[in-house]
């Protein structure tokens, strides 16, 4: 029986978990998942989790949000192998840039705001992809889940040659990213702070990334890099992204 995206059982979440953490160093490790890999059912699992504690999102809700985007979605999820379960998750939308969650929801009510222009981009290009959802279970906040999953989220997204992310992020997360990069979160256009899926205030944000015109953000990151490979196992498919990351050398000063 196939399993059901966002309502997992603790028994069948174990299983998962233990599958892919079996035969990896150290406590944590970060997996790249496309839709269909089991890292993407444990990514799911974690956002239902957490978005239910914090949102109060229902597992039917998520589904009609994100049922959709399924097929489109890259997942980053990071895996306690003591604990036998996802702690994490970074989930992304690729595809065109009319389709991407962000700009669509920003076209309806509270914000009516037509966002590719203001983003500087065209219908059909594919240089940005959405920051669909960051999350980090209750139990293991303030232990640089987050950092981690941003920094594998940024070199997978390199590696792809995506150049910015679009989000509407809750306020309180945003503030948390806007330290991490050093700034490199902008509103989109006049987008301000309003009520979505259960945030109070969520704020539609655009996040750069190009690390051949921006050394001082592609220091911070490679930095954060360095921090995190003393402390987790990275997946096959993820490794040497994250090798290629590391390698690169900053943009020299005009």
């Amino acid at each position: 029986m196939a399993l059901e995206p966002f309502a997992l059982t603790r028994v069948e979440s174990s299983r998962l978990a233990r599958s892919l953490t079996s035969g990896s160093a150290g406590r944590l490790s970060a997996h790249l998942a496309g839709p269909d890999d089991d890292a993407a059912l444990l990514s799911l699992q974690v956002t239902a989790t957490v978005f239910s504690e914090s949102f109060g999102n229902t597992p039917q809700l998520l589904r009609r949000e994100y049922a959709d985007l399924l097929p489109s979605m890259t997942h980053l999820v990071v895996l306690d192998k003591v604990a036998q379960a996802p702690v994490g998750a970074l989930i992304l939308q690729e595809g065109a840039a009319a389709t991407l969650k962000t700009v669509v929801d920003l076209a309806a009510p509270p914000w009516s705001l037509m966002a590719l222009p203001a983003l500087g981009l065209s219908p059909e290009d594919r240089n940005a992809a959405d920051l669909l959802v960051m999350a980090v279970d209750g139990a293991f906040r303030n232990r640089g889940i987050a950092q981690l999953l941003m920094y594998a989220g940024w070199v997978a997204s390199v590696a792809r040659g995506i150049d910015r992310w679009t989000a509407i992020l809750d306020d309180g997360l945003l503030r948390g990213l806007d330290q991490l990069t050093g700034s490199a979160v902008v509103p989109i256009g006049s987008a301000r702070s309003a009520p979505y899926l259960g945030s109070p205030g969520s704020t539609p944000i655009t996040v750069r990334m190009n690390p051949a015109v921006d050394g001082d953000l592609l220091s911070r990151m490679q930095r954060v890099g360095r921090l995190a490979e003393r402390t987790t196992t990275f997946c096959p498919r993820l490794e040497p992204d994250r090798v290629a990351f590391q390698s690169l050398a900053l943009p020299v000063a005009a």
